[in-house]
């Protein structure tokens, strides 16, 4: 009957030996396997503060606060933790929409501005006699936010004629170690190891994880499990994609196979060039011009050669003519003579050169078919010019 006796027994003396070490503080748990440094998240806790203006909730606030950032500087689940003092200066005039953060994309940016893996915030307000405290946690890992309550469980006091109840201090006190296995629970959930990215890249490749830059060249990137984008660069290279998948306390590897941009084919246009201006361009035409202008001079020295003679040959007295004049009419007949006939010879020549030189780029003119016997047939040339006979005497 004894040995029966102590195997019904034994399961209430564990029971009761595990109760009493949890007033006594004892961890009886199984031992936790240790989480490399690297792979711990960083952890950024915006407030505790009460939900409600009852003085016991902002005191269990304030000691609560303290209690947990007690036990994370203790642990060794998180890499840094961020404080709510250090929190507020880094957001400041963020920091009050921050710290009523009720969704993902509102704790997502705060998480962001902090630099941080993880954000939580907690809550105290007056529940029944005792006080019900929320936590308020971001993880990448979840699809929303982390909304979980856990009770005081305090229960109304019998109060006896001439015998005090409990100080506020001592409840405070007795809140505190009920809250210790919420608290615990609350790392636990938060403290998902992160995982780690290994690319083994280009030298010259620019690395990008979820559009955050990472490095050049083969690079390790500790990133938060969940579904990551990795993406490299680099110049006269296609741009490298791919997503992996990232692990709580494992490494996924990327290979990066960088595949060259064709060089397109380069078709360079000659230049047609236009012909150069100048006079020799339009020789023709120059020529004609430079003949024209002389028979103008020549018509202009004949004119003038003529008044003398026609002065002269008035007689009367006086003569209008002067001596030098006399002299000077028959050189200016002269030349009148020469430019005359060798413009008009300018301007038949030039005139003739435009009319058989084709034009750049025109097709060449038709050959003009022989007629007859195909003997050359002589013509006589219109003479051209003039001429001045100057005489008499003075």
């Amino acid at each position: 009957m004894t040995l029966s006796f102590l195997r019904s027994a034994l399961p209430m003396i564990l029971l009761a030996t595990s109760a009493m070490a949890q007033d006594f503080e004892l961890d009886l748990t199984e031992e936790k396997p240790v989480i490399p440094v690297e792979f711990r998240p960083t952890l950024g806790v915006l407030s505790v503060k009460a939900a409600d203006t009852e003085e016991v909730s902002a005191s269990r606030a304030r000691q609560l606060e303290a209690e947990l950032l007690k036990q994370l500087g203790q642990g060794d689940l998180f890499q840094t933790v961020v404080e709510p003092s250090s929190a507020r200066s880094q957001l400041g005039a963020e920091f009050a929409k921050a710290d009523a953060c009720t969704d993902y994309a509102c704790m997502e940016a705060a998480a962001k501005k902090l630099k941080v893996n993880r954000l939580v915030r907690l809550t105290v307000q007056k529940h029944n006699v005792g006080s019900l405290v929320t936590m308020y946690g971001w993880d990448p890992g979840f699809n929303e936010v982390l909304v979980v309550s856990q009770e005081s469980g305090e229960k109304a006091e019998k109060t006896f004629l001439g015998v005090a109840g409990k100080s506020q201090s001592q409840k405070d006190r007795e809140f505190i170690k009920k809250l210790a296995g919420f608290v615990v629970q609350v790392q636990k959930t938060l403290s998902i190891p992160n995982g780690k990215i290994v690319i083994d890249n280009d030298p010259s490749g620019v690395v990008t994880v979820d559009g955050v830059e990472n490095g050049m060249g083969s690079v390790e990137v500790i990133a938060q499990r969940g579904t990551r984008t990795v993406k490299v660069t680099s110049p006269g290279y296609k741009p490298f994609e791919q997503t992996v998948t990232v692990e709580s306390n494992k490494a996924v590897e990327v290979k990066v196979s960088l595949v060259a941009i064709p060089l397109a084919e380069v078709v360079v246009a000659k230049r047609v060039e236009e012909p150069k201006g100048g006079i020799f361009t339009k020789p023709g035409l120059y020529l004609a011009i430079v003949g024209a202008a002389a028979v103008a001079v020549g018509v202009g020295f004949g004119q003038g050669a003529q008044g003398v003679r026609t002065k002269l040959e008035a007689g009367g007295d006086p003569v209008g003519v002067t001596r030098a004049e006399a002299k000077a009419a028959p050189t200016s007949a002269l030349l009148a003579n020469i430019l005359v006939g060798a413009g008009a010879a300018a301007v038949v020549g030039g005139v003739t050169w435009i009319v058989l030189t084709p034009t750049p780029g025109a097709p060449a003119a038709a050959p003009v078919p022989k007629t007859g016997t195909g003997e050359p047939i002589e013509t006589n040339p219109t003479p051209t010019g003039a001429m001045i006979n100057f005489g008499g005497s003075f």
